[in-house]
């Protein structure tokens, strides 16, 4: 009866946890200038950056010429997300960009400055193994 009751215990705690809505964050989509092949920067809770737009579910992210994208909001970690990537031409028309494909290397990082950057990659996959970690060398004004 013991163990019935443990079991029974178990299987309705693993059910909760895996039932909760709040494990999914807001996904991002993030805007590229058509060409741009190197290392973005996406620099959060910026004095000097541009409050965030929202597209449907999507978070908006405008990456400029230099791969830069400087924003007010604060970046909360909430879970796992289905982010986008799109070159954008001149015109305003969105060519999308897989992951493993022309996407690389997404990762985030505090710097000491209390903000959080969030890099990845565009181009092959042989130009990411090329580029080097820019991560490293980045600074932030």
């Amino acid at each position: 009866m013991k163990k019935r009751f443990l079991l029974l215990s178990f299987t309705m705690m693993l059910l909760i946890s895996c039932s909760r809505s709040n494990e999914t964050a807001r996904p991002s989509l993030y805007l590229i200038p058509d060409g741009y092949r190197g290392w973005v920067a996406v620099e959060y809770d910026k004095d000097n950056g541009q409050p965030t737009e929202m597209e449907g579910e999507y978070t908006v992210f405008h990456i400029d010429q230099n791969g830069r994208s400087r924003t007010k909001t604060l970046l909360t970690h909430e879970g796992w997300a289905t982010n986008k990537y799109y070159y954008v031409s001149d015109g305003g028309d969105r060519k999308e960009l897989k992951p493993g494909k022309m996407i690389h290397g997404a990762t985030e990082g505090t710097e000491n400055t209390n903000h959080t950057i969030e890099f990845f990659f565009v181009g092959s996959a042989d130009e990411f193994d090329k580029a080097g970690d820019y991560r490293r060398e980045y600074k932030s004004n």
